[in-house]
């Protein structure tokens, strides 16, 4: 009588030689969806806080805010030289 193993040497090494219970495959898979399904819901960020996240660094920009109106006074001083110039007023000699 010849007998040969059912599985080759090296996968008996490898830790391939043994038995699974589809109960407690059942109850692995379960369980492992559970946790992923908690993870992802405490990695989950309510839209009211995304979404003032994402405005919050456009709130406060004084530096835009202070460009932009350097360049409308800008633009005015070049379209219209004419508000540049004082107005000379006559003192009257007493």
């Amino acid at each position: 009588i010849e007998t040969r193993p059912m599985r080759r040497v090296d996968a008996v090494e490898a830790g391939l030689d043994y038995w699974i219970d589809e109960t407690d495959l059942e109850k692995e898979r379960q369980r492992r969806i559970a946790t992923k399904n908690r993870k992802s819901m405490e990695g989950e960020i309510s839209k009211q806080k995304l979404r003032e996240e994402v405005v919050a660094p456009y709130k406060q920009n004084w530096i835009g805010v202070f460009s932009v109106l350097m360049v409308v006074l800008s633009t005015i001083v070049t379209k219209f030289p004419e508000t540049m110039q004082i107005p000379v007023i006559p003192i009257p000699d007493l």
